[in-house]
């Protein structure tokens, strides 16, 4: 199930460089299913009214932005998984460079 965030009022910036999404037991670069696009982890800041957190994105293609560049997140999702008795929520996106939003 994927969960839609509301990003109104949030203003993101790239807090470490891009790095490919590697499957840990192929050792390949993991690509998104949709698109064939390879996946990315970009490390952003998030900030509003109420202070800042650090989350990881994934998003599908070269996301093109720099550490300390503000950018734009359209369409965040959180995705519930649980695997081998460990469990979390992953989140994906479109990030692209940009103003604050």
């Amino acid at each position: 199930m994927k969960l839609r965030i509301d990003t109104t009022g949030v203003s993101f910036v790239c807090t470490r460089a891009p790095e490919p999404r590697i499957a840990f037991d192929t050792g390949q670069a993991k690509t998104d299913r949709e698109t064939g696009l390879p996946l990315w982890q970009v490390q952003l800041m998030a900030l509003d009214a109420s202070g800042g957190d650090v989350i990881a994105v994934t998003v599908a293609g070269d996301p093109n932005v720099t550490v300390g560049q503000p950018v734009q997140v359209d369409g965040l999702v959180a995705l519930p998984w649980s695997q081998e008795g460990r469990s979390g929520i992953a989140l994906r996106s479109h990030v692209s460079g940009g103003s604050y939003r």
